[in-house]
């Protein structure tokens, strides 16, 4: 009898050692695959740290103008929690760029923050319940500030094999505006002007603070500070 009850013992011991071991690896794998995750996303992106915002550029006379076409244009985001990430598109619904000697000097570009969505994923009830919890207090407000921007402080040109100018400029996300500066690629031909950059900001900079850090949660309660956009504008000379 003793000896059975021993038995008993032994085996839930192992039992138990077998399933926490289990559940340690399912959170290792978790962490694995973020950090893995993670690291994807920043290696194709550049990350675009906050400063003061700075005095916007002014056009020269002597500048071309070139409308930004928003039907044409995109703006991409990509966020990620512990061990995935969502990927989706806010529409652009204005903008402008000047041209001075093939150089952008000045311009800008505006989002309809209510437009937010995610984009491939096949649960329309699952995208829809996402893009109204971004677009809620809790995240953007989409409300309370319906529209952001992007306007130019500074543009030089720094040609490499993916890219052609440094843009500095003002990003002002709930009526915060920080400076920033990412590499971008431009190219004109004729009266068409094309500018596509990727960048990194930590949302924290503009006061999206919900959920950041880890704070103890695990799996699907924890979700990165940082966000990838991905802009494509292409516009046609005024």
């Amino acid at each position: 009898m003793q000896f059975s009850v021993s038995l008993n013992r032994i085996r839930f011991q192992i039992s138990f050692t077998i399933i926490l071991n289990m559940k340690t690896l399912k959170y290792f794998v978790i962490l694995l695959l973020a950090t893995v995750a993670f690291a994807s996303c920043n290696d194709s992106t550049t990350a675009a740290n906050a400063s003061d915002a700075d005095s916007v550029a002014n056009a020269a006379a002597t500048a071309a103008t070139y409308k930004v076409d928003a039907a044409a244009s995109e703006l991409q985001w990509h966020g990620s929690k512990l061990a995935y990430g969502h990927t989706g598109v806010i529409t652009i619904t204005e903008g402008s760029l000047s041209v001075e000697n093939g150089n952008i000097t000045a311009g800008n570009f505006a989002v309809d923050m209510k437009s937010m969505k995610e984009t491939g994923n096949p649960d329309a009830e699952s995208a829809g319940k996402l893009a109204g919890h971004l677009t809620s207090p809790d995240f953007f407000d989409a409300e309370k500030y319906p529209s952001s921007k992007f306007e130019i402080t500074g543009s030089a040109e720094n040609k490499t094999d993916s890219t052609t100018h440094t843009i500095k400029g003002n990003l002002t996300i709930k009526d915060k505006t920080k400076n920033i500066e990412f590499p971008a690629k431009v190219a004109i031909e004729g009266n068409n002007l094309t500018a596509t950059a990727s960048f990194t900001i930590n949302r924290n900079d503009w006061g999206v603070t919900y959920g950041s850090g880890l704070s103890g949660a695990i799996g699907d309660k924890v979700i990165g500070d940082n966000i990838d956009y991905k802009v494509s504008l292409k516009a046609a000379k005024n």
